[in-house]
């Protein structure tokens, strides 16, 4: 975590692999950051990790699921219950299940 970075109380980052989150980013309650996952087209179900970076700025919200190897772009918004499954650009706006780029920063007003 960096300078003003925030984790929401009741918020999990389960950290198999790296989690970075930047400057003034904000992880709101109860969003779940999870760094694992299982290779389920193998019998062994080997684990699997990837890190997850959350931007400057960025705002992930309550109850948000972020996969693993998931990149949340600076100034990012990403919608509360949302399930992030792809990389985030920075400045957009994302939501839903999974979660998908609904506009901008700034198109709103």
């Amino acid at each position: 975590m960096h300078h003003h970075a925030c984790l929401g109380d009741g918020s999990v980052a389960y950290s198999l692999g790296r989690i970075e989150i930047m400057d003034d980013a904000t992880v709101a309650q109860e969003a779940y950051l999870c760094t694992g996952t299982h290779d389920f087209e193998s019998s062994a179900r080997e684990l699997q990790t990837g890190g997850i970076l959350i931007g400057y700025s960025a705002f992930v919200g309550a109850r948000a699921f972020v996969l693993p190897g998931i990149q949340i772009g600076d100034g990012a918004v990403i919608g509360v219950c949302s399930v992030v499954t792809k990389d985030i650009a920075p400045h957009a706006i994302a939501a839903g299940n999974p979660a998908l780029v609904i506009g901008r920063i700034g198109d709103f007003e």
